[in-house]
């Protein structure tokens, strides 16, 4: 895959207007890996058409927490999750990252445990890592220094 990057969305603030831009999210397509970052509403379809399959998903950044940066953050990785996906996830976002997450997993507890047991899916709350940061060094992985 060619390195290149998408802005699947591009819009400051929740507000969504007729014909205009998404709230934040981008894919960076970079050294064979897509990383997605930022999840605000439409993440999931707009890295849909971006041709990127969710049962790949394996590294987002959060670079804050207001909405419309985390809005789609839990509803993308469930829906990767229902779509097949059945490996390790790497979470990084700052402090209250883990929170939300912990958070929307248990908003969604029933659904997830029925899938589990239904579905025979891996419990989503062992796929998915966090990682909190600040300023400076945040990772350094396969080739990438974030």
């Amino acid at each position: 895959m060619p390195d290149r990057l998408v802005l699947l969305g591009s819009k400051g603030g929740p507000a969504l207007r007729p014909g205009g831009p998404w709230p934040s999210s981008s894919l960076l397509e970079i050294g064979g890996r897509a990383i997605v970052v930022d999840c605000g509403l439409g993440v999931t379809r707009g890295l849909v058409d971006a041709g990127v399959s969710l049962k790949a998903l394996d590294l987002i950044f959060i670079t804050h927490l207001h909405s419309d940066h985390v809005l789609e953050l839990g509803p993308l990785i469930h829906t990767a999750w229902t779509a097949g996906l059945a490996t390790p996830v790497s979470l990084f976002g700052p402090p209250g990252t883990g929170h939300y997450w912990r958070r929307f997993c248990q908003a969604m507890e029933f659904d997830i445990e029925i899938r589990i047991v239904d579905e025979g899916r891996p419990d989503i709350r062992e796929l998915v890592s966090v990682e909190e940061f600040g300023e400076g060094h945040v990772v350094e992985q396969r080739g990438l220094k974030v």
